[in-house]
């Protein structure tokens, strides 16, 4: 088995190492290094460093590119295995594999096609969520259904927890069916429905908006945890709110504190509340809302808000 793998942040690392285990022969290919973190240093993707770790030979040109296309053509590779690579791939690469070019998504397709299935299952409170791997199609997300796992989503679930069930739940999938992914034997279904689209998340998206319902508030904290997180102000400082429990009969002005206690925040929004449990001011740790309150004398009638 020659497999090409391409993927590109963390999350794709888990699935570098199990192609390394079921294949003779691995290269990869994922994004240039970029400038990242504090110290604005060059660094490589997660994925390379990986690869570098492991031995392997990595590229990071463009899948457009001449380059690419001769690399993968003179490989003569059996599978192209994609995770989060972040390009989208021409025919004649996607025609370049003797069995699939196969891709891991977090949903159950036709539902949420793009970049961020899994924080738009948590933004729209689903219960349900999934993985799908499917042969890859020139359009995104479009291709023919080979494999699909459901996984219950819990209301203490956030991005980090579902991304890792979901990491988890892809690759039992495939290590159960690997034989007949293998042998070329498994039968690709065209997916069936209306299909659904999630939108890229930007800065606008990173604050909360206390006005919006208790729930809406919720599921967009459990959907958008990962870096830089949650913001909100108070006291004309900015805070990352990571944790929240449902408070369905707090009353009160928007972003008005209602209650203080060592079990939190209890804040009021435009229907219910919220009691914060966790967050994080500006340049500090993340902490507990007991630890916030040490520091913070928090009374009640003071106000979350907002961007300023």
């Amino acid at each position: 088995m020659k497999t090409v793998f391409m993927g590109s942040p963390e999350i794709s690392v888990p699935f570098l190492d199990f192609c390394l285990k079921k294949s003779d022969e691995v290269i990869v290919f994922s994004q240039k290094d970029k400038i990242r973190g504090r110290g604005r240093n060059l660094e490589p993707t997660p994925v390379k460093k990986r690869a570098l770790e492991l031995g392997l030979p990595v590229y990071t040109c463009s899948a457009k590119s001449e380059k690419a296309f001769e690399i993968i053509n003179d490989f003569k590779p059996d599978l192209l295995f994609v995770v989060a690579y972040g390009q989208i791939l021409p025919k004649r690469l996607l025609d370049a594999p003797g069995l699939y070019p196969v891709n891991v998504h977090f949903s159950l397709l036709p539902k949420y096609r793009g970049a961020t299935p899994v924080n738009t299952a948590l933004l729209n409170g689903d219960r349900v969520s999934g993985t799908t791997i499917m042969v890859m199609g020139e359009e995104l997300d479009s291709g023919d259904l080979l494999l699909s796992s459901e996984c219950e989503v819990l209301p203490e679930d956030n991005a980090t927890t579902l991304f890792e069930k979901l990491t988890a739940l892809s690759l039992r999938t495939l290590d159960e069916n690997w034989e007949d992914l293998a042998s070329g034997s498994l039968k690709a279904t065209p997916q069936t429905g209306e299909p659904t689209f999630t939108k890229m998340i930007g800065k606008e998206d990173m604050w909360v908006d206390f006005n919006d319902d208790a729930e809406k508030i919720f599921n967009k904290i459990r959907a958008l945890t990962l870096e830089p997180g949650i913001r909100a102000v108070f006291r004309e400082n900015i805070v990352s709110i990571e944790k929240v429990e449902l408070v369905p009969d707090c009353s009160g002005r928007p972003g008005e504190v209602t209650e203080v206690s060592k079990n939190g925040i209890k804040v009021a929004c435009g229907a219910g509340g919220i009691l914060i449990k966790r967050l994080k001011p500006a340049g500090k740790k993340g902490m507990s809302a007991a630890e916030f309150l040490n520091g913070n004398r928090v009374q009640t009638g003071e106000f979350f808000s907002g961007r300023s």
